[in-house]
């Protein structure tokens, strides 16, 4: 839990700045694009402009939802525009370097710098004179730890702005169904969907409005299943072939490394996926023990190993070297590991 000065501490820092840039990581899910959308709105109710900015194409599995609910704007294509007009920067839902590597070179000479997160592990940003850090571990969304601060600094949380936090929340808890659902995400939600926030309509925006090329993709990602570990390890595969052939994009790879956790051999989920550029994606996923005496597999060590981070049951990486040797690397190592 987050000590309420800190909240305040977040509030008189704001007040130092007018046009800050909202940035989260690359490859948003919900709790990321929520974020920024909500810290969007509700710095606006502070009389402040600011710029809420993406990496990359916005995901469509969120159109419906949060594209037309604030001006995104892209890194890529307006950098120059966009370094110029801020005056802070405000990074949410990370805190690692690895996450943030389109503004790797500005980061040092940006100007001041809020991180708000949730994540174990941080990376030394925000540390310098006149930045700040609001990080909670113990959240189980960054969307949770904003609708704490907003209360704690007065915002009224009108629908839109429940919306978004709501979609944060729900989509990082897996729709309240991981083990970081607890008493505290469960007030938090009560309290969105009293201010507004409609469940079902956000569950359908997000979850059953999917391309068929998402479909497809995942027929692709199912063949390339693999249990190895006494069948307690799951690895998926997805090439630059498999996107051409489904007609798909990497937006659409969300979630899709927990189609493995309905196995009830499986403690742990692998799934690497080709990028663009030649790079290997790793993402990791294990599953919380039915016995409660038993300890689940802590996938963010590992992604720690291979340069990356995340939580104890979800957590990337994006080691260096060709695709057959990241494969092997990973694979060995968590085998070993389990």
């Amino acid at each position: 839990m987050v000590d309420p000065l800190e909240y305040h501490n977040v509030g008189a820092w704001l007040e130092h700045c007018r046009r800050p840039l909202l940035v989260t990581h690359q490859r948003p899910d919900g709790d990321a694009l929520g974020a920024v959308a909500a810290v969007t709105l509700a710095l606006r109710t502070r009389g402040l402009d600011p710029r809420p900015t993406l990496f990359e194409t916005f995901p469509a599995r969120y159109n419906w939802l949060l594209r037309d609910l604030v001006p995104w704007r892209r890194w890529d294509q307006e950098r120059a525009a966009l370094e110029a007009e801020c005056d802070a920067l405000v990074i949410v839902d990370t805190c690692a370097s690895a996450q943030l590597e389109p503004i790797a070179d500005f980061l040092p000479r940006a100007p001041r710098t809020l991180v708000v997160d949730h994540h174990a592990k941080p990376d030394p940003i925000a540390t310098r004179p006149g930045d700040l850090r609001l990080l909670d571990e113990s959240a189980g969304a960054v969307c949770l730890v904003l609708t704490e601060l907003m209360g704690a600094l007065g915002v009224p949380l009108n629908p839109p702005l429940a919306n978004a936090l709501f979609i944060g929340l729900a989509t990082d808890c897996g729709w309240f169904r991981y083990s970081n659902t607890d008493a505290r995400v469960l007030r938090i939600a009560t309290e969105l969907a009293n201010a507004g926030a409609v469940p079902n309509t956000i569950y359908r925006a997000v979850y059953e409005q999917e391309a068929p090329a998402r479909l497809r993709l995942t027929a692709r990602l199912l063949q390339s299943l693999k249990l190895l570990a006494g069948d307690r390890l799951a690895v998926l595969t997805l090439r630059q072939a498999d996107f051409a052939a489904a007609g798909a994009d990497s937006t659409m790879t969300e979630d899709l490394v927990n189609e493995p956790s309905r196995l009830g051999c499986v403690e742990a989920t692998i799934l690497f996926t080709e990028e663009p550029d030649g790079r290997v994606r790793v993402n990791f996923r294990s599953k919380a023990a039915l016995d409660a005496s038993k300890s689940a597999f802590d996938v963010a060590a590992l992604a720690r190993s291979f340069g990356g981070g995340g939580h104890a049951r979800a957590a990337g990486a994006r080691p260096p070297g060709s695709w057959d040797d990241v494969v092997a690397r990973v694979t060995a190592a968590t085998v070993a590991a389990l």
